[in-house]
Formats: structure tokens, sequence, C-alpha cells
């Protein structure tokens, strides 16, 4: 069998989109594959007929669509160069593709850069789109008058007005003065109708049966946000607003429209803080009744790198919400019914990236059995694939199974994987990484992992684990509040001393460790509490609780709530926390990765430790990622991946002990 080269991601194929038609009797989905030369991604629309997937038309650099009927397709399109000439002036041209037919045609212009996320019927459209307090001019005046506004905005582009916080955002750069707004798009009239106030930002929406009704989440602009939303509903006919729920109590996920009931998942975050999972409460009367209690998470959370873009989860189908959750290694689809039944419908060994009912049949869009993204159909509680995506791209691979560990202390099991090297033998050793996962609220499962696989074929030995802190486990489990680089360390640590008791074959002299986000911080902490790792690789990672409180576009509220502490009032609580203080104590060789656009882990937390650590003569190398942000070993572009794993493999390589 072949050795998986770090290249080969070139090849991997990533689904997303996956939805069917109005009338559930087809699916449209998207692929996208990386472009070597480009630098980018590029996008394929697919049909999914009678379970045949077929590539339909090259979407380029977009990779949104809508049904627009249960024939039609809608998606931001731009066929000429005159097109995309009028997007740089903050146009979006839409674009329908006839199923039956193969007919393109262009189907409206947009006077602003919006998403279209719903046809209403009766030529109205819901529109989403990101806007400054400016930028609604653009719909609002004559051509002169809009002209004028983009010379102002293109003057704007010269520096940024902040008067808030959080005033930028991973991946999506500067937002201050930003909102996330709808509106109804009349195709008839050309006319855009604002829904909500230019001050307000939206959070998430759910459209009624009849389209009637748009239900959202939100709430209007402060100077500090809050994680806490407000719930409202708009009436299409009458172009009215109702206040549904407005009290700063609760922390709003998603909501259901069951039979007569409006169904919310809400925590108020008194017990186990930002991350304590959902509960469901039914709204009634502006307040909001708890409805059935609920300990663990309800969406996917388990990490992979061979994702790109997301499909929906959960849906409402025959007076049942169907939904994802996380459990322990794996996902599962849950129904719950308005009399408060909830149930497991079907436990996934691997991870359900999007889920469809297409014909009275559950399709999935899955990461099964150490395969890539494929579409899977359920029948009799298995799993049937029904697409060959990547059939070709790890074709005569080795792809190393995922073996079972678990550490157990006092009170709980620390489940976590091992990864046997390509053409192991009992006989040799082999030196090991461990990897950990972000979050901390994330999960590894027993999916493909191409950094890890690709490590396996190199010849090491891979472990990986889910601490304490990870999801999966309900509220208690998670909850680290206050104790980052304690009780997740000897987890970690225990586990660790596991792999090597239960796998004689690793080499001692040669261990290694790496991580990324949380990975990154417990990488940095871990260096500098022991001697263990032979060298280390810590990327887009925290360094100094104080310093990332008022850098990061979450930090003023995660580090409060995770750390259990302010810079100002509990200074000495977060630098005992933070890895810096132990600085100089690290003799481990360090490697660092980061990149200038990450905003959720701001780059001068590398700064600040590779500073101290060269002034110190440790052995330390910066990698410097330039135009990439947090998810750059998930979804960054194509040469930055490649470099990025080459650069910490290449970091391992160099100091193995002969």
């Amino acid at each position: 069998m072949e050795r998986i080269k770090i290249k080969d991601i070139l090849d991997y194929k990533f689904i997303s989109g996956f939805k069917a038609n109005p009338s559930r009797t087809q699916a449209a989905f998207v692929v996208a594959k990386a472009h070597h030369e480009k630098n980018n991604y590029q996008h394929q629309l697919y049909t999914f007929i009678d379970e045949k997937a077929k590539r339909v038309l090259s979407l380029k650099k977009d990779s949104s669509f809508i049904w627009d009927n249960d024939n039609t397709l809608l998606f931001p399109y731009k066929k000429t160069k005159a097109e995309e000439k009028k997007v740089t002036e903050k146009h979006q041209i839409y674009y329908r593709y006839e199923i039956e037919s193969g007919t393109l045609s262009h189907a409206f212009t947009l006077p602003i850069l919006g998403d279209v996320v719903k046809n209403l019927g009766d030529d109205l459209y819901l529109i989403s789109a990101v806007l400054t307090a400016q930028e609604h001019a653009l719909y609002q005046g004559s051509e002169e008058e809009r002209k004028e506004v983009l010379k102002k905005l293109k003057d704007a582009q010269l520096y940024e007005e902040i008067q808030e916080i959080p005033f930028y955002g991973n991946g999506m750069g500067f937002i201050a003065n930003k909102r996330r707004q709808l509106f109804i798009y009349n195709h008839t009239n050309e006319q855009l109708i604002p829904i909500v106030d230019p001050d307000f930002n939206l959070i998430s929406f759910e459209v009624s049966a009849d389209l009637k009704q748009v239900y959202y989440t939100g709430k209007q602009a402060r100077a500090v946000r809050t994680t806490t939303a407000n719930i409202f509903v708009y009436h299409v006919d009458t172009k009215t607003t109702e206040v549904l729920f407005k009290q700063d109590t609760h922390k709003i996920g998603r909501l259901f429209l069951l039979e007569d009931k409006i169904i919310v998942e809400a925590s108020e975050m008194k017990e186990y803080g930002l991350n304590q999972n959902f509960d469901f409460y039914t709204l009634k009367n502006q307040e909001l009744i708890p409805f059935k209690s609920y300990s663990l998470s309800t969406y996917n959370s388990m990490g992979s790198d061979v994702r790109k873009g997301g499909s929906q989860q959960t849906f409402i189908y025959q007076n049942k919400i169907y939904f994802v959750r996380t459990n322990d290694d794996h996902t599962e689809i849950m129904t719950l019914d308005a009399n408060k039944q909830l149930d497991v419908l079907f436990v996934m060994d691997g991870s359900i990236d999007g889920l469809e009912i297409i014909n009275d049949q559950i399709y999935l869009v899955g990461l099964h059995k150490q395969k890539l993204q494929e579409i899977y159909r359920l029948e009799e509680g298995k799993v049937k694939q029904k697409t060959r995506i990547n059939g070709k791209a790890l074709k005569n691979k080795y792809i190393a199974k995922p073996k079972t560990i678990i550490s157990k202390n006092a009170i709980y099991e620390i489940k976590g994987f091992v990864l046997y090297p390509k053409d192991f033998s009992p006989k040799e050793t082999y030196p090991l990484i461990l990897n950990i996962h972000g979050g901390p609220k994330t999960i590894y499962g027993q999916v493909f992992y191409h950094e890890m696989q690709y490590w396996a074929n190199a010849g090491y030995i891979v472990c990986f684990a889910n601490p304490r802190g990870s999801d999966g486990k309900g509220n208690e489990f998670a909850d680290i509040r206050g104790k980052y680089g304690t009780i997740d360390y000897d987890d970690l640590m225990g586990f660790l001393d596991l792999v090597i008791k239960k796998v004689p074959q690793v080499d001692e002299k040669n261990v290694f460790v790496t991580g990324g986000s949380y990975g990154g911080f417990m990488t940095n902490w871990m260096v500098g509490q022991t001697r263990r790792f032979r060298a280390a690789a810590t990327q887009r990672s925290i360094t100094n609780w104080i310093s990332f409180h008022g850098t990061s576009d979450i930090g003023y509220y995660f580090s409060k709530d995770q750390v259990d502490g302010h810079p100002l009032t509990h200074t000495k609580l977060l630098w005992d926390h933070s890895p810096l203080k132990y600085a100089h104590k690290i003799e481990t060789p360090l490697l660092i990765i980061h990149s200038d656009e990450d905003y959720r882990c701001p780059i001068e937390q590398a700064i600040q430790f590779y500073t101290i650590l060269k002034e110190n003569g440790l052995d330390t190398r910066f990698v410097w990622f330039k135009g990439e942000n947090h998810e750059l070993s998930r979804s960054g572009k194509p040469k930055a991946r490649i470099k990025r794993l080459q650069e910490i493999t290449r970091w391992f390589n160099q100091h193995i002990s002969k």
C-alpha cells in the first residue's frame, strides 16, 4: 500500500450545503476541492436525484445556493467581467439553474452584498447581509447618491473607527459598526425592505411553514456585546414586528416551530458558564418555560481537518425535531416531539456532518470508517454509502485504524486513541506524537484526520484523547473553568502514561506533543511543567491570559468565564494560569506556528512567547503565516496548509534522538 503524503489533501473533496428541495424529492450540494496553483478552493454544484450525484455547474470561488422551487436552484454567480465589476461595486448578482432543462439564467441583482436565504413566495426573498450604517444608503437613494456612498466607503478603507467590542472577528476582519441584518427583497418592484433596525445584530432566524412569519434572534448593538439574545417575529403580510422575548437572561440557540409551540434552545449559563449545554424551552407570553431538560450538546463538535463548509444538521419533519448531538466519541441523530419524547434514532460510529430527509428516507453527509466525506442513506440501523465523491482519493493508501485506549481515574474515564505507523513491527520502536484538540469543548472521534494519518504514514505512533473540558460527556465533564492546566493536564499525562504502558513499541526518548488553540495552550503549558517531550509544536495558541482578554475577539468574556477572573481584579490568577509565566523553565525545543489574521488567539500571544524563549536561548522557531486566520489547519489556503504540516513534521524529524 502507498503512503499518505502531505499533498494528498489536494485530492480530497469536501461536501457542504446538502439540502433537499421544498417537497423533499431531490437534493443538491456543493463540492469544494483545493486548487494548488490558484491557492484557493474551487466549488462545484451537484444535484442528488434518485441517489445519483451529478455535477452540474462550476461556482468557482462561491459556495452557497438555495432552492428557488422544486426544480430550480438560486445562487450568487458572475458570468461576465462586467458582472465581476458590479460585485466590486457592492452588488450581488444571482442566477437560476433549472435542473430539468439545464438552463442557466440571470435572476436578479441586489443593491447590496447580501445572501438570499429563503424564497418566501409571491416574488419575495429573505435576505441576510452585514452592513455598516453608511451602507444602508446603497439601496435607499438614486444612482448618483449610490456612487457618492461608494466613494466615501472607498476613502474609509484607510482606517477603522472603533467604539465597541468586539471590533474584529476571526475570519470576518473588522466588524466594528457592522451589523448582520435581515431584509425582504421584492423582485417585482426591486425594493429592499429592512426587517430590523440598522443598529440591530441578527444571530439566527427561522421561517414558518406558511412563509408568513420570520422568527429571529439578536439584540440592539451595545458598546460591549453580550452573549444573551432576544427573540422576535416579523409578519410578512403586515410588515410588523412583535417582541416575543426580551430578557437579558439566556444564551439562545436555535428556534423550532413545532406544531403550535415555539421551542427554543437556551441556557441561563448559571451553573456551568458559557459552555453550559442548551436545554429546550417553550416560548409563551414572553417567557421561556422549561420543556425538556438535557445534558449533552445539540450539535456535532467532533474535530477533523477534512471539511470545508457545513450542511444543516437539524430540521422539523412530521412534527418532530431532528438534530445531531455529540455523545462520548461519536455523533447521534436525535428526535424530539411535542410530547417531550426524546429518542436516539441512530448512533453513528463517526461524524454526521449533514442531515436531510428525501422521499421519506434519511440521508446524511458523514465521515465514516476512516473515509473522507460521502453521502449515506440510513436503513435498518445502518448507513449505506450512496456517493463516491472521494472514491479515488485514498485508494491503495495505508490508513491507520484507531485503537481505543481508556484511562481511568477516580471519577471519570478518559477515552483516547492510538494510530499505528505503516509497516508497524512489534519488534521495533517508534517515535510518538501526542495531538491535543482545540476548544476545549470539542472531541476527537474515530474519523479520518489528514495530519494524524500522514504522521502515521511517516513512521510515528500517534495518540489523541478527550480530557476533561471536552464535549460529549455532559456539563460537569466539560466544565474546567478556573482549572485550565490542572485536571486536564493530569488527564492528558495520565493517558500518555497508559499509551506508553500498553504500547511498548513507543520510543520514550522521542515523545512529541502538538496542538492548536486550546491544544496550543496545553502544549505551551506542558513544556513549562515537564521536560518529558523531545520537542513540541504549538499552534494558534494562548500564552498570556491577561493580554488575551483585551486582544481576542472573544477574550473580554471568554477569559472571565473560563479562567474565572478579570485582568484588573484577578491579575495573579490569570498570570498563574498563563504559560508565559513558566517560559523560563522551558527546555523543550518549541516550534511556534501562528497566523497574523487570527483574531481568536491573536498573534501577539505568539510574539510574546517567542521573544521570551529566544531571550532565554531556547531552541525555538516561529513560522508566521500571512493572511491566514484561526482556521489555518482546517480551511486555510492550500499552500499554507501544506507548509504548516511540513514545518511541524520537519521540526519533529530533526529532533529525533538516534
